[in-house]
């Protein structure tokens, strides 16, 4: 077996010596024939291991940029498809001090539960690390701004967050207000369960909820007890996701 691969390693002698030179100034239907003749020529007598080294070793440079090319094409493809699936959830959550630990598996399984899995994207991001006196200090962060205009943007259907997180998107207009963004159906779902702070014009209003008790939110294992959700987005798009994970929390 050494001896094989040292065999195929080595360089396959060519049996003609034509001036390869000479086929540049050919024209091309005339070169591709004359290559033919040489490609030919030069096998001749080869057995079929000789012959596939040949060709191995000499078009190996045509395959590899083949295969580049079909990589490149299927990984192309399978991006675009993922890309433009329909979204089951966007989510984001704030302060979570382990995201080695968050439990995103619960989400998978919450979108299983309610049929939008297969053939759906799950967008996330788990590093949200938001504080009012960090925000102070660092408001021109790219972190903070990217963070503001996406949730802005409608991207965020739903923000995990701790009671800190729920005062600074708040105070910052982030979060819609319960009793104005819900139907009246989910807001009389829900509406012992409001967690009220100030907005961003000093007015306490009801701007989030509080999921600690229910085993989803448990299930997460984010690094705090106290979990709550608010909701930037207010698209169609965002409240219909916005009612699938209420109606699968409280129903």
């Amino acid at each position: 077996m050494r001896q094989m691969m040292k065999e195929f390693e080595e360089k396959p002698t060519e049996k003609n010596e034509d001036n390869r030179l000479d086929l540049k100034s050919m024209p091309k239907k005339e070169r591709r024939k004359r290559e033919k003749e040489i490609l030919k020529e030069t096998m001749e007598g080869m057995n079929s291991f000789e012959k596939f080294k040949y060709l191995l070793y000499y078009h190996k440079e045509r395959m590899i940029l083949i295969g580049i090319i079909a990589i490149l094409v299927v990984s192309g493809s399978i991006s675009i498809y993922k890309a433009t699936r329909p979204t089951s959830i966007s989510y984001g959550v704030i302060n979570c001090l382990n995201q080695m630990e968050f439990n995103s598996l619960a989400i998978e399984q919450y979108t299983k539960d309610i049929g939008k899995y297969n053939g759906y994207q799950i967008k996330e991001n788990i590093n949200l690390g938001i504080t009012r006196k960090d925000y102070e200090q660092n408001s021109g962060s790219q972190q903070y701004i990217n963070f503001l205009t996406l949730s802005n943007a409608d991207y965020y259907d739903v923000l995990f967050t701790d009671a800190e997180g729920v005062e600074f998107c708040s105070e910052q207009g982030v979060f819609n207000s319960i009793d104005g963004y819900l139907d009246k159906e989910h807001y009389e779902m829900v509406k012992d369960h409001i967690f009220t702070t100030k907005d961003k014009d000093g007015n306490i209003k009801g701007l989030a909820i509080d999921i600690s008790d229910t085993e989803f939110a448990k299930s997460l294992n984010i690094s705090y007890d106290d979990v709550y959700i608010g909701f930037p987005g207010n698209s169609d798009r965002n409240h219909t996701a916005v009612n699938d994970l209420l109606d699968y929390l409280f129903k």
